[in-house]
């Protein structure tokens, strides 16, 4: 009896310690500019030092962590490399019911699972927040190879900046 009290205890604490808004960045740093999410979460990371409100978290290539994640948050910010056929380095803000999913994958990319996906399987388990923007920042090079490219590189402020709006 004494450990479920336990169990149940740090449960609580940890709930209460987490921040209401969450920002996922997602990627893989490892194919050029499929890494633009982490390399925004170190930026954003750095932005929300001491912000009592709002926490980073990179999360790399997702799949099914994301579900514990975001549970018991209020807002969850997603930022990731998305192609969406626009000119490379847009930023464009959606929401989940926004967009659809047409998925490929693609031979080297380590993602285990659609995030809309993910995120219907959260709803189902009554653990997905109902407030839910997604980023997507067109890439220029998805291949073997670390570093943005310069599209992308040169953006990198505007998407820090771009992303804090939404806090506000």
């Amino acid at each position: 009896m004494l450990d479920l009290l336990s169990e149940r205890r740090v449960r609580i604490s940890y709930r209460a310690l987490m921040k209401p808004i969450l920002i996922i960045c997602l990627g893989n740093p490892l194919m050029r500019d499929e890494g633009i999410g982490i390399r925004l979460a170190s930026e954003l990371t750095a932005h929300l030092a001491g912000n009592p409100d709002a926490e980073v978290m990179d999360l790399g290539t997702g799949g099914i962590s994301v579900i514990h994640a975001i549970a018991g948050r209020e807002k969850i910010i997603f930022v990731d490399c998305a192609i969406m056929g626009q000119t490379p380095g847009l930023i464009h803000r959606f929401t989940p019911e926004q967009v659809s999913s047409r998925k490929v994958r693609m031979r080297y990319s380590l993602h285990e699972g659609d995030l809309l996906n993910t995120l219907e399987l959260s709803r189902s388990l009554a653990q997905c927040p109902d407030d839910i923007v997604i980023f997507g920042i067109e890439p220029k090079e998805i291949a073997p190879g670390e570093g943005l490219t310069r599209e992308l590189e040169n953006n990198v402020q505007h998407y820090v900046q771009t992303i804090l709006k939404d806090l506000t």
